[in-house]
């Protein structure tokens, strides 16, 4: 009776099972077999090459956020039946780390404790922790100069090469020079060479300015000051306001001056930057900007001990304007020339506030802003101030 029973349920069972559908071969579906970048926005459809049926799955996007093997149900109709099919495709990270901070020569005292890459800072776009070796011969017990390579290696095997000369000495002699770049650039100067019908110029401050006289700043030229509102300088630290910001924005708009803000932020995760954000929101309490809101991230020294990729800092970015945006404010990111190069990948995303002292930028990217000087001497502020160049004709802003 057993038997009969475990038959009968086999039987029932083995009936309900779905026919497996065979695919024609009249059907023609060339599946394309080449890889895709990691973090890519590819879509389904982009797998799909000469065909002679009509697929019924949506064109969504490809989940490309982990190297390796991923596999795809869709369906699709020939000749009125309906089929499915299951594709892999395969993700792949091709992007070699970036050197962030990497010195090309180092002076080191006989049998000091030194290894090259413990003191340098590099980041990947994929890998949170990539590795670095040496390539080549040195000794530390030996007086010598030494010629070796860094190699920085993610785990997809990608890497980059960097000359280092580490010159071993028996003593370092102390330098008593107490030389100190003393140049400055006064606003008056700025505003003969690049003031014209397309421009417009700027200061930006924090409290390292102390009281500032906006009445005079005004009088000597300026035109609009965007000023640091909230200031987080490392992720173990809460974001707070600058000390200065309240009397700064109230001088500046009563000077009559264009303002803006941002936020100087060491946030490492989604999480963090939605903080900020909403901080900042917050402590704004609707208050008109003429700028996007700055997002200032500089912890790059930290970059390594923060354990975080290229990507993550990116998507920290993203968050934060994301949830600017949605407030009814606008984003902006500021950086220098060589993050802007070599880290942001999504800049284009965004309006960019680009530093870069020089009296003639070759930054090639977009950019409405122009940190030009950090020397800058404007009447009515003690001491070295950033100057800033506003291009019209490469923003949208309302700043009649």
């Amino acid at each position: 009776m057993k038997f009969i029973i475990i038959f009968l349920m086999f039987f029932f069972l083995a009936g309900c099972k779905e026919k497996e559908i065979v695919i024609p071969d009249e059907v023609k579906l060339e599946i394309k077999s080449e890889s895709i970048e990691v973090f890519s926005d590819a879509h389904f459809y982009d797998l799909i090459g000469d065909t002679n049926v009509k697929v019924t799955t949506e064109n969504k996007l490809l989940d490309t956020d982990k190297v390796g093997t991923h596999n795809l149900n869709f369906e699709f109709e020939f000749e009125g039946k309906k089929y499915k099919k299951q594709i892999d495709y395969t993700v792949v990270d091709t992007h070699a780390p970036v050197y962030i901070s990497a010195p090309t020569s180092r002076t080191i005292k006989v049998n000091d404790d030194y290894y090259p890459c413990d003191e340098i800072v590099f980041g990947d776009n994929y890998d949170r922790n990539p590795s670095c070796e040496i390539s080549g011969e040195f000794d530390l017990t030996t007086v010598g100069n030494y010629k070796v390579e860094y190699v920085i290696k993610d785990t997809s095997g990608n890497e980059k090469r960097k000359n280092l000369n580490i010159n071993v000495v028996d003593a370092i002699s102390s330098s008593n020079s107490n030389n100190k770049n003393t140049t400055t650039l006064p606003l008056a100067n700025v505003i003969e060479s690049k003031k014209n019908d397309n421009t417009m110029i700027g200061i930006d401050v924090s409290r390292w300015q102390e009281n500032i006289d906006f009445d005079k700043v005004k009088n000597a030229g300026v035109e609009f000051v965007i000023m640091r509102m909230g200031i987080n300088s490392d992720i173990d630290k809460d974001i707070s306001m600058d000390t200065y910001f309240k009397q700064n924005i109230e001088g500046a708009r009563n000077a009559g001056l264009k303002v803006g803000i941002y936020v100087y932020s060491a946030a490492t995760s989604k999480e963090k930057a939605r903080e900020h954000a909403e901080w900042t929101i917050d402590a704004l309490d609707n208050m008109p900007l003429d700028f996007p809101i700055a997002f200032d991230w500089e912890n790059w020294s930290k970059f390594r001990k923060y354990g975080i990729s290229i990507h993550d800092l990116e998507e920290t970015f993203n968050e934060f304007a994301r949830v600017i945006n949605s407030s009814g404010y606008e984003t902006m990111l500021y950086s220098s020339k060589f993050y802007l190069e070599n880290i942001w990948q999504n800049k284009h995303k965004y309006p960019v506030w680009l530093a870069h002292y020089t009296n003639e930028t070759n930054y090639e990217g977009d950019y409405f802003l122009w940190q030009m000087s950090n020397v800058g001497r404007v009447e009515g502020i003690n001491g070295n101030v950033d100057i800033d160049i506003l291009y019209k004709n490469k923003t949208s802003l309302d700043l009649n």
